[in-house]
């Protein structure tokens, strides 16, 4: 026989059952969401870097195309060329050379970032000496165009960095000056100390960047084949692996641009005095 006792608490069971089904079903809509979301991520994840994958291998294709056509050249006709012919067949080698072997190092060190694989010995260097030394390594490119890279950072500016990395960066904020500046124009490069942090800014003259391609500039979506004034091939491939580079070194990378006025690429690292 039930008592007025016995009524209340299988009320109170009923609404405490009644409560835990409802939780239970908002914790299922929320784990769906979730799960929901999480798949859509990954399949744009997918879709992206298949994209990715399809325009490194397009852009490799390009330049050996053009490699192995002015060798062919030059092995079925090369008696009949002048020195000076065949002294321009050999600088157009050496630059679509070049710029396939920057893409496959740029490749290489980018998968050994996200693999977790790319090893981090910071240590104190000279920003300036650095830098003296990426534009030695981009200098017959940028002096194919007639431009001038002015090392502005002075002498006794250290940072606490993997010189490998910085020296990595540089190299592409460099070439990808070069490659959208106009020829007999100039590219600075400048540093100013700023708290715990060098901030580094690379300035050019060049054409600047559109607002819809800064949103996806440093992102694996903003991967795409583009030319240079001066009909150079590139994917922005390199500015992606810097924000990787820079971001473990521990800084911070973003570009200021105008269209027709040239773009500052700016990004900060460790001021060695942080080792202190």
């Amino acid at each position: 026989m039930k008592t007025a006792s016995n009524e209340k608490q299988i009320q109170i069971l009923e609404q405490k059952n009644s409560e835990l089904k409802s939780i239970i079903k908002n914790q299922q809509e929320d784990i769906e969401n979730i799960v929901e979301q999480r798949t859509r991520e990954l399949i744009d994840l997918i879709s992206t870097k298949d994209k990715f994958y399809r325009i490194i291998a397009h852009e490799l294709r390009n330049p050996f195309n053009s490699i192995l056509g002015i060798l062919e050249l030059l092995l079925n006709n090369f008696h009949s060329y002048e020195p000076r012919e065949i002294e321009n067949f050999l600088t157009i080698l050496y630059g679509t050379t070049n710029i396939s072997f920057e893409l496959l190092v740029n490749l290489s060190e980018w998968l050994s970032v996200n693999s977790k694989k790319l090893s981090f010995n910071p240590e104190e260097v000279d920003v300036s000496k650095i830098l003296s030394e990426a534009i030695l390594a981009t200098n017959l490119t940028a002096q194919h165009k007639e431009i001038n890279i002015n090392n502005c950072i002075r002498e006794n500016i250290y940072a606490y960095v993997d010189v490998n990395m910085i020296s990595t960066i540089f190299r592409n904020l460099l070439n990808n000056a070069i490659k959208f500046s106009n020829k007999k124009s100039s590219i600075d490069v400048s540093a100013q100390l700023k708290n715990d942090f060098v901030e580094i800014t690379v300035k050019d003259n060049g054409i600047g960047i559109d607002e819809e391609t800064l949103k996806n500039i440093f992102k694996i979506e903003g991967v795409k084949s583009v030319q240079g004034t001066g009909l150079e091939s590139g994917t922005g491939f390199g500015l992606l692996l810097c924000k990787e580079l820079v971001e473990i070194e521990g800084g911070q990378i973003w570009v200021e641009s105008v269209i027709g006025k040239g773009s500052e690429f700016k990004f900060t690292i460790p001021n060695s005095k942080i080792i202190d």
